[in-house]
C-alpha cells in the first residue's frame, strides 16, 4: 500500500507540474542524458506521433534545457547539461520516474512474494554510460518467469536492459555465509534499494 501510495504521488506531482508531453520528452531525456534521441525513435519511445514532438523539443532546446545536433536532414536532441537548473530537473525525474521508481513500480505489482531488491553495479555506483545494463537483484518467493512480463514493462519505460538475479531468502542466505564470490562483492559495493533496507538484509545473513 505505501508503494502504491508513493507512485501515484509521483505520478500527480510530474502532471501538476509539466504538460503530459513535455514531462514525456523530459523524463526520456533527463534519466538518460548521454543518450542522443532522433525524432521518430524518441516519439516511438513515447507512442506518440514525431509532428506532435517537434513544438516541445523546439522550444526546449530554445530554452536551453535540450540541445539539438544535426547530421544531414536528422535532427538529434539530447538534456543540455550546461543548462543552469539541469541538475534540479534531473533530481526531480530521477526522484519520480527514473530507474529506481520504474523498479519500484514493477517490484510493487508482486506483494509480499517479493521481500528485498536493489539496484547494484555501475548504475549504484554512478558510473553507468547510455548504453549499460541496469543490475537488479531480488529477493523473496518469486520465480523470474514470473517476474519476465514486469522486467519487460519496466526495460521499455527505461529504454535499457535489466539484468535482474533472483533468490529465496535461504538460498540468498547461505550463499551470503558461504562467502559465495558474486554476492560477497555485490553486497560491498553501493546499492539503490527499491524495496527493504541494508539493516533488513543485514538481518536475513546475521551479519
Amino acid at each position: 500500500m505505501r508503494n502504491n501510495l508513493r507512485i501515484m504521488r509521483n505520478s500527480a506531482t510530474l502532471e501538476a507540474l509539466f504538460p503530459k508531453t513535455r514531462e514525456g520528452v523530459l523524463a526520456a531525456t533527463l534519466t538518460q542524458p548521454d543518450k542522443w534521441w532522433f525524432l521518430s525513435e524518441l516519439a516511438e519511445y513515447l507512442g506518440t506521433t514525431p509532428s506532435s514532438l517537434q513544438r516541445e523539443l523546439f522550444a526546449l532546446v530554445d530554452t536551453g534545457i535540450l540541445e539539438q545536433r544535426r547530421e544531414g536532414n536528422r535532427a538529434y536532441f539530447r538534456a543540455q547539461k550546461r543548462s543552469p537548473i539541469y541538475r534540479e530537473l534531473r533530481a526531480i525525474f530521477e526522484k519520480t520516474t527514473g530507474i529506481a521508481p520504474t523498479i519500484r513500480t514493477a517490484v510493487a505489482a508482486f506483494g509480499g512474494k517479493i521481500l528485498y531488491s536493489f539496484v547494484y553495479g555501475s548504475v549504484a555506483r554512478g558510473r553507468e554510460h547510455a548504453a549499460s545494463d541496469i543490475d537488479v537483484m531480488v529477493i523473496g518467493n518469486i520465480g523470474l518467469a514470473e517476474l519476465t512480463p514486469a522486467l519487460r514493462k519496466a526495460e521499455r519505460a527505461l529504454g535499457r536492459e535489466l539484468n535482474v538475479t533472483v533468490y529465496s531468502v535461504d538460498e540468498f542466505r547461505d550463499k551470503v555465509n558461504e562467502n559465495d564470490h558474486f554476492l560477497t562483492a555485490v553486497l560491498k559495493r553501493p546499492k539503490q534499494f527499491v524495496k527493504g533496507s541494508e539493516r533488513e538484509l543485514d538481518a536475513i545473513t546475521g551479519k
